[in-house]
């Protein structure tokens, strides 16, 4: 990554101050990288904005560095063992103890809905407590139950839900295991939106994981296998195609590819188009019109045009049905930008906001923490009160 930095720089005719300025750095963050040391995804994208390479220029395969044993690799035991189970030379996966479980897909389902609800409530705890046992005993009904096609439509919405949560918590490969499983589910009993949403889940953790040439290859491909006749679309079908649209664009937005992204948000546009209001989809987040700019707005912070952001956003009020995690999202890109506009206080207030309504959301937004340093750094006194506050909830340091 640093010879890439300084093969380019040099090729440009930049010192490494003017690469620096250019790209909104600190000098010291550029002669690091070149020096050997690594470099967040958000810095990368900057400096090829500025080189004017694509993002994945910078990043090759290497092996990790050591660290300390992960804490939360234990705190995940009980669903990743649901999920992703043992298998011995029977080739028959172990699922544990919910093969003695009383066979009750009703009484299933009634869970699923109960635990969408907890992860749109932000309840992260409730959702670690009680997903492993739902997988297992979805698994169990596929395997017992007498309406199969029933079944494996609650383990995909399952596993589905599974692999939303645990991309929250940033357990990304684990999330594309359950993913993977939804989406075999949805395919084998022909259910064509549910499936489309487990590929714009995998789409959402590869995104996570930095993943972008294969983001966008994955969903532009998928895009046009959905691609529905509008005027005889269905709201589902129109949903499932404008999201694949939207995961596409925001995977070029972040590889330095911005006029491809503007095009998927032309072709997500033409897809909300005919649904006037925001429509819930089958994984339950919204899909229209007001979805569609708000992805507009992030493409802009993701491409450094702040002030188009702070534009762009103005008029946008929250679509109806849209969730508080989908609203705070873009709150997120608001904060962003007004911090990169020198309105560190508009930031610090929208993260506040957000913080005394979804606390437990905010705390894994790594967003929502570079927002926060970005404030920090540019003080030019000590931390005011509300600063404080939320550097202390967050685990910001000066």
């Amino acid at each position: 990554m640093g010879d890439r930095l300084r093969e380019l720089r040099r090729r440009r005719g930049m010192t490494q101050e003017e690469v620096a300025h250019a790209a909104g750095l600190s000098v010291q963050v550029v002669k690091k990288i070149e020096q050997g040391g690594s470099a967040r995804l958000e810095t990368l994208h900057q400096l090829a904005r500025t080189l004017g390479v694509v993002t994945l220029t910078f990043v090759g395969s290497t092996s990790p560095e050591p660290r300390e044993a992960d804490h939360d690799e234990a705190v995940l035991s009980d669903i990743r063992s649901a999920i992703n189970p043992p298998m011995g030379l029977s080739g028959r996966p172990v699922y544990g103890t919910a093969d003695g479980d009383e066979l009750d897909l009703a009484r299933l389902n009634k869970a699923v809905n109960a635990m969408t609800a907890a992860y749109h409530s932000d309840r992260y705890d409730s959702l670690a407590g009680f997903l492993p046992a739902l997988v297992r005993s979805a698994h169990h009904h596929v395997e017992a139950y007498s309406e199969r096609r029933d079944a494996l439509r609650t383990r995909a919405n399952i596993v589905g839900l599974a692999g939303r949560y645990l991309i929250q918590v940033r357990a990304h490969d684990l999330a594309l295991v359950a993913l993977h499983m939804s989406l075999k589910d949805a395919l084998e009993i022909g259910d064509t939106p549910l499936a489309a949403a487990a590929v714009s889940g995998q789409a959402h953790a590869m995104l996570r994981q930095g993943r972008f040439d294969e983001v966008e290859r994955l969903c532009a491909e998928t895009a046009q296998e959905l691609e529905p006749q509008l005027s005889k679309a269905t709201p589902d079908e129109l949903a499932a195609w404008g999201w694949m649209l939207l995961r596409a664009s925001a995977a070029a937005a972040r590889n330095n590819r911005p006029q491809e992204a503007r095009e998927y948000i032309g072709m997500a546009t033409a897809a909300a188009g005919p649904l006037q209001r925001e429509h819930r989809t089958v994984d339950s987040k919204t899909f229209g019109p007001v979805t569609v700019a708000l992805k507009a707005v992030e493409n802009a912070v993701v491409g450094g045009d702040a002030a188009k952001a702070l534009e762009l956003s103005a008029p946008l009020r929250r679509g109806d049905d849209m969730t508080d995690e989908e609203w705070d999202r873009h709150l997120l890109d608001e904060a962003r930008a007004h911090s990169e506009t020198n309105n560190p206080d508009g930031a610090v207030d929208i993260l506040l906001g957000i913080r005394g309504r979804s606390p437990q959301w905010l705390r894994y937004q790594q967003m929502a923490r570079d927002t926060l340093r970005d404030v920090m750094s540019k003080r030019a006194r000590t931390l005011t009160g509300d600063q404080r506050v939320l550097a202390d909830y967050m685990g910001v340091s000066e």
